[in-house]
């Protein structure tokens, strides 16, 4: 088997303008790529498109290889497919390190350089027939079976184990069978080996026994996540990503790790999905109870939606809070889409304040009037009152008393 290795591709001069923004520039790669495709010219430097002989760097030929993927797993390997003619869908038998198995051809055979694959590929064996596939239906039906027959076993020996999946081989010559320990529990390696043998007399089979992790069992099991959706390890995700508690914290979702834990008792693997996204919005996008700017006028930030980059502001002036865009307030976001009617600069709310927490710490009447390296809005500012300094005062005085002692 031999994983594949992405090349190297150089960015092309861009003939559009320059992007703004991250998104932009991700829109205009992606619409480059799919013209590309469509009018058949060379995407980088591969030569997947070239019919002719691929050579590496060290001008050695290239190899026809084919997209293998296995039932069991969602990676996809290369496997050597020299003077064999097969289509997406076939069933393949290939050598691995636990043998021969069948796996699927997910990519036709195609050239491919030698420099792009980590190791040498092993070749496929042959192609399986239309009877080998109805062989394998059948062994995938007696699967249950072997399941009662691992669970009875484990019962009678009273062995802390729980059976999670039976894989049969596609010649019905092995059987996997997966299992998970109750609670960590430690089973005796000879127990195992004993518990193997007596399946194999019973079943007629080779079996080996495999332990597997929480993820893993999940995987094998499927089922439906916090989403509604089926679980993406079980449909589609090839490989665990790296997932961390800050990633939560980044995302701005809460850190009860009964909250953002999936199925398997394990942090959400989307929590990796809009992680970046989240990251660099981050960057430029204020904090909570920052001092900023708007069109309306000064301000202090008491909510955000990231990825729809608004910014909800409360206003000084009329103590009511305006949600802005962030183009609006010069933060670098995404362009509003063009409107034949542009609207109005945004006022100030003239309805009732909206509830809306505030901040743990609440910036001062002083500071609140300016923007950090802008002069006082005082052809904006209203005209104060007569009693408006001692209001303020009060107010201030209320929400200090109100602070948690350090």
């Amino acid at each position: 088997m031999a994983d594949f290795v992405p090349p190297t591709v150089g960015v092309s001069p861009a003939i559009s303008p320059m992007p703004r923004t991250l998104d932009e520039a991700r829109a205009l790669a992606r619409g480059r790529f799919k013209t590309r495709l469509e009018t058949g010219e060379k995407v980088g430097e591969c030569a997947c498109h070239d019919e002719t002989e691929t050579v590496d760097a060290r001008g050695a030929p290239g190899e026809t290889v084919a997209g293998v993927r296995f039932r069991d797993s969602g990676r996809l390997y290369y496997f050597g497919a020299a003077g064999l003619r097969l289509e997406v869908g076939d069933w393949v038998v290939v050598e691995t390190s636990r043998g021969r198995e069948a796996g699927r051809v997910v990519i036709a055979p195609h050239q491919i350089a030698l420099n792009r694959l980590q190791g040498e590929p092993k070749p496929i064996l042959r192609r399986l027939g239309d009877d080998d596939v109805r062989r394998m239906e059948e062994l995938k039906r007696e699967a249950p079976a072997a399941i009662r027959a691992f669970r009875e076993t484990l019962q009678r020996r009273r062995l802390p184990l729980k059976p999670i999946s039976a894989e049969y081989g596609f010649d019905g010559s092995s059987l996997l069978l997966s299992y998970a320990p109750h609670e960590r529990e430690r089973v005796p390696d000879a127990a195992v080996r004993d518990v193997s043998r007596e399946l194999a007399d019973r079943l007629g089979c080779r079996v080996e026994l495999r332990q597997v992790g929480p993820r893993d069992e999940a995987r094998l099991l499927g089922g439906l996540g916090r989403c509604g959706r089926t679980l993406c390890c079980s449909s589609w995700l090839p490989v665990y990503p790296e997932i961390s508690m800050n990633m939560a914290k980044t995302q701005d979702l809460p850190l009860n790790p009964s909250k953002v834990s999936g199925v398997c008792g394990r942090l959400l693997c989307c929590l990796s999905y809009e992680n970046e996204q989240y990251r660099q919005m981050k960057a430029v996008m204020p904090r909570l109870g920052q001092t900023i700017e708007t069109p309306a006028g000064p301000g202090f930030v008491v909510s955000m939606q990231i990825l729809k980059e608004l910014v909800t502001v409360r206003l000084t002036a009329s103590n009511t809070d305006a949600v802005f865009a962030s183009t609006e307030l010069g933060l670098g976001g995404r362009a509003p889409a063009p409107s034949p009617d542009p609207a109005p600069v945004a006022a100030p709310l003239a309805t009732a304040p909206v509830a809306v927490l505030a901040p743990s710490v609440v910036p001062d009447a002083g500071v609140v009037a300016f923007a950090e390296g802008t002069e006082p809005a005082t052809a904006d500012a209203p005209p104060a009152g007569p009693g408006a300094a001692d209001e303020g005062t009060r107010r201030r005085r209320r929400r200090r008393g109100r602070r948690p002692e350090a």
